[in-house]
């Protein structure tokens, strides 16, 4: 009986069979990649997959940087065991050198303790200082010797971790290249295609749940619809290829003129529409008759022609009136700026002004 206690305790104290250890963190990591749908939003992704590292490695301190396309900087997006707000508001300029030896550290040969031949120590050294951490090891997430992202995290305690690490940082590269795909696929669903402004499809939905708030905060909710005058004519007289030029210009013309807090979308053809939150119809007024008289002065140069705008503005608001639906908004303000065609063109008119004109 002694001889069997003894040999269960030092059966108990062996140390994990490494193959079995493999195996654990990547069955670990096969369960997590099952929850690793790119259809998710990007950030949900992020913390899913630092949360299967941790799983599967053991790792406790982890935090992903994601390249930004516009420029050669890795911008913290989600982290575990260090402070969130830290790690968002940090941000790594990268030479074309370090992103080079970054991409190339990938396949290097890596120590017995993890760290491997790192990039760039002044890198290194800025993690180290930027995150609070001493021992930082880093892996770039890279789809095609791209640079997306980066992984940093506590160096590991074994070979073993390193190599699942390595793993996994593959297959997070690649979800988070199809995440950013699938977000791009969907903005392009929601935009028009000729202008890169809204749709009607979105415009739509923003209104409904524009119109709702309005509805539960009592707040006004204006609309202003937008339609080019002549347009036809520039059409059949120039072409439809001029005629596009023009509309990219008008789109860009109309983009600066509009608040940031208004969405503008193409509604259909040459005819514009904007939703205004918590804007009242005097000051909707005020800003669609500013957007008229700037566009009546502008001249747009298209292939070395000169090309007049003109545009015709119908106005409508909600203020906590019953039975008010957006359809029913989007069909007083397109009323209004028939009204306004109707009147000569080139000019703004409200829904309220075109009932009191139908009552006398």
């Amino acid at each position: 009986m002694p001889h069997s206690k003894n040999a269960s305790n030092a059966s108990a104290s062996a140390p994990l069979d490494p193959t079995a250890s493999m195996n654990q963190g990547l069955m670990s990591l096969y369960h997590v990649s099952a929850e690793l749908q790119f259809s998710k939003p990007l950030p949900s992704l992020l913390k899913s997959i630092l949360k299967g590292l941790k799983t599967g490695t053991g790792i406790s301190k982890a935090a992903i940087y994601i390249k930004e396309e516009s420029s050669n900087s890795l911008k913290g997006a989600c982290s575990i065991g260090f402070n969130e707000k830290k790690i968002s508001e940090s941000n790594i300029f990268l030479t074309l050198e370090e992103e080079l030896d970054l991409l190339k550290s990938s396949s290097f040969p890596k120590d017995e303790l993890g760290g491997g031949a790192q990039p760039h120590g002044r890198l290194i050294q800025f993690l180290e200082t930027e995150i609070d951490l001493k021992s930082v090891s880093v892996l770039p997430l890279e789809i095609r010797d791209n640079l997306i992202g980066l992984l940093v995290y506590e160096k590991p305690s074994s070979l073993l971790q390193q190599e699942i690490l390595v793993i996994f940082s593959r297959q997070a590269a690649l979800t988070i290249e199809n995440a950013k795909l699938f977000a791009k696929v969907e903005e392009m669903a929601l935009r028009d295609t000729l202008t890169g402004l809204y749709n009607r499809r979105y415009f739509q939905q923003i209104l409904d749940y524009e119109m709702n708030r309005a509805k539960r905060y009592r707040q006004p909710l204006s609309i202003v619809f937008l339609d080019i005058d002549h347009f036809k004519e520039i059409n059949d007289t120039f072409g439809h290829s001029i005629g596009d030029q023009f509309l990219k210009q008008i789109t860009q013309k109309l983009q600066s003129l509009f608040r940031t807090t208004d969405l503008l979308a193409r509604y259909a053809g040459d005819e514009f529409i904007a939703i205004l939150p918590a804007t009242p119809n005097d000051g909707a007024m005020i800003l669609a008759q500013r957007i008229q008289k700037v566009l009546s002065e502008y001249q747009v140069m298209v292939r070395g022609r000169t090309l007049q705008v003109s545009v015709s503005i119908g106005v409508d608001t909600y203020e906590s009136t019953e039975g008010i639906g957006a359809i029913t908004l989007i069909d007083h303000a397109d009323k209004a700026m028939y009204e306004a065609k109707n009147q000569g063109r080139n000019c703004v008119k409200s829904y309220q002004e075109v009932q009191k004109a139908f009552v006398n």
